[in-house]
């Protein structure tokens, strides 16, 4: 006996097989793309949180004053603010006393040799104000930071009762964008 479809068998059958190519040409169409069919994104508790925007500030305010200490070190080295970088770290005061001390230095024609140690804490950051603020407050050791004679290298004489280790605190701020020291207090007391 001949199998016969109804009229409403193939409407349903007919809309099956419209139903499959529409679909298949769309997972073709994504694949030719060069964009992979993908599951449906669930959420899952996996996922990592936002990251802490003081955290983060605090990580690049401490980064820019460590900059600017390694930038003034070469400065003082080389008697030269020229290719150190402190332009790019320091602004305003920070900047104008390093060049005040350049120029004092390249007078007197002495240089310094070695590094200060510093270990600076970020205690403070304002990140709603415009501009941002930070204050750090330091521990720096310059017992190792020597004042030499820029000509023949030698080690000048400094004062026996002066301060080899002492506070200083410290003002940053944005600059365009850019976390930059502005403003150091050196204290007259130890740490």
């Amino acid at each position: 006996m001949p199998v016969t479809f109804t009229t409403r068998t193939r409407i349903r059958t007919a809309g099956l097989a419209v139903a499959m190519v529409t679909a298949t040409a769309s997972v073709l169409t994504a694949c030719s793309e060069g964009t992979p069919a993908k599951p449906a994104a669930t959420s899952s508790p996996s996922q990592s949180p936002t990251a802490d925007p003081q955290a983060e500030a605090k990580k690049a305010v401490e980064q820019s004053y460590r900059s600017y200490w390694d930038a003034q070190a070469k400065a003082f080295e080389k008697v030269d603010v020229r290719d150190t970088g402190l332009e790019k770290y320091s602004f305003d005061q920070a900047y104008s006393k390093v060049l005040a001390d350049v120029a004092n230095m390249k007078i007197k024609g002495s240089a310094m040799r070695g590094a200060p140690q510093i270990k600076p804490d970020v205690t403070a950051v304002s990140l709603d104000e415009s501009p941002k603020k930070a204050t750090i407050t330091d521990c720096v050791d310059v017992s190792k930071w020597t004042l030499v004679d820029a000509k023949t290298g030698k080690e000048l004489e400094l004062p026996k009762n002066r301060l080899t280790r002492f506070v200083v605190s410290a003002s940053a701020r944005t600059v365009g964008g850019e976390w930059k020291i502005v403003e150091l207090t050196r204290q007259d007391r130890t740490c």
